[in-house]
């Protein structure tokens, strides 16, 4: 069993969100580049279900380590940090993208960018990195303020957390939507999401039992019956052409196929570790990507194609498996356009240490 520490990475998380950052990319390209709405029955609805709670669930997975001692000087450090490393990028590509890239993409002249960054509840795109920074203050900040206490009782603690502010959003995306500290702070997001930060930081601490339990044969059947069959369910039950479900039993049942989503990528990952290791062509790919997957976010808006034309035809047609294989063509070219940008900017020690959060090398 591989364990987590900070010299030594485990492969099929690593491959878990290099495919996750495909996902992200390759629903970009439909709803950025093709104009498809959000909604549309088609395999994006089903991607989009699952997989920014997979990518909460791997940051949260991540962040556990069992013998910290969140001392006042370990907290101010860790914090810091974590600011500098979520913040920084996001304000630098994200205000270049809205000053240079919105206006081109989208076709809406923005009088005041700088405002329209700050007030843009999604921050023109860059929502995911301050959504994340403030979901790490929350776990720092429980950490330090209960640090004396046993890590499940501190694990109980942000599981109520998280049952609170996801209380707060149920029925409430347009209060949430016209207030502006709301929109400043990325609340919305927090709030929905930050459960499944708390699952993953739960999942890890027990991982060697979850993940010997993931492997029984009539648990992984009975996991991917319960994904097949409660996606069925809500496609049943909600209106495809509506984002936001609106009926109590729609938003319980997408809800828990988030979870069911996530526990099934852990479940493929992980049980088929050999296929994703690196001595395999796609181990090898999905791991760079996603020890990558912040560049590849910070980036690849700017090289997303607008292609509305083709947009249409797949909303018309609904051909699923072109529709696949396109889409998810032109996201992989996206990923390697990012990264190449990526390494380009890294040769600069500097760049890479502000820009995308490596370390600082030591000086000669």
């Amino acid at each position: 069993m591989q364990t987590l520490s900070k010299t030594k990475r485990i492969e099929w998380i690593d491959a878990m969100r290099g495919f996750t950052m495909i996902l992200v990319v390759f629903s970009h390209v439909e709803t950025w580049g093709m104009n498809i709405e959000l909604g549309y029955d088609g395999v994006n609805d089903l991607f989009r279900q699952f997989r920014m709670p997979l990518f909460f669930f791997v940051s949260g997975f991540i962040a556990f380590r069992p013998n910290e001692d969140w001392n006042w000087q370990y907290y101010q450090k860790n914090l810091l940090k974590k600011m500098r490393v979520q913040m920084i990028p996001m304000l630098a590509f994200g205000l270049f993208f809205t000053y240079f890239a919105f206006t081109r993409k989208t076709g809406n002249i923005l009088e005041q960018p700088l405002i329209s960054f700050i007030n843009s509840p999604s921050k023109m795109g860059y929502w995911f990195t301050e959504a994340l920074l403030g979901m790490f203050c929350i776990y720092y900040t429980v950490s330090f303020l209960f640090r004396k206490v046993k890590i499940p009782v501190r694990q109980v603690i942000l599981s109520a957390i998280a049952l609170v502010l996801y209380a707060f959003t149920y029925n409430s995306y347009t209060h949430f939507e016209n207030h502006k500290i709301a929109n400043w702070f990325c609340l919305y997001y927090i709030f929905i999401y930050f459960q499944f930060f708390v699952f993953g930081n739960i999942v890890s601490n027990y991982r060697e039992k979850i993940l010997k339990w993931l492997g029984n044969s009539y648990v992984s059947s009975a996991i991917l019956l319960l994904f097949i069959g409660t996606y069925t369910f809500y496609c049943s039950r909600h209106d495809v052409q509506t984002v936001y479900v609106k009926t109590d039993i729609s938003k319980l049942t997408a809800e828990f196929f988030k979870y069911i989503g996530i526990l099934t990528m852990v479940m493929i990952f992980k049980n088929c570790d050999n296929l994703f290791s690196q001595s395999t062509r796609i181990g090898r790919s999905l791991q760079y990507i996603g020890r990558r997957t912040l560049d590849v976010y910070l980036l690849h808006y700017f090289f997303i194609p607008i292609l509305p034309a083709m947009g249409t035809f797949f909303a018309t047609t609904n051909n699923t498996l072109l529709e696949l294989v396109v889409v998810l063509s032109i996201s992989l070219a996206v990923i390697g356009i990012s990264l190449l940008i990526s390494n380009i900017l890294r040769i600069s020690p500097i760049l890479a240490h502000y820009l995308f959060g490596a370390k600082k090398e030591a000086q000669k």
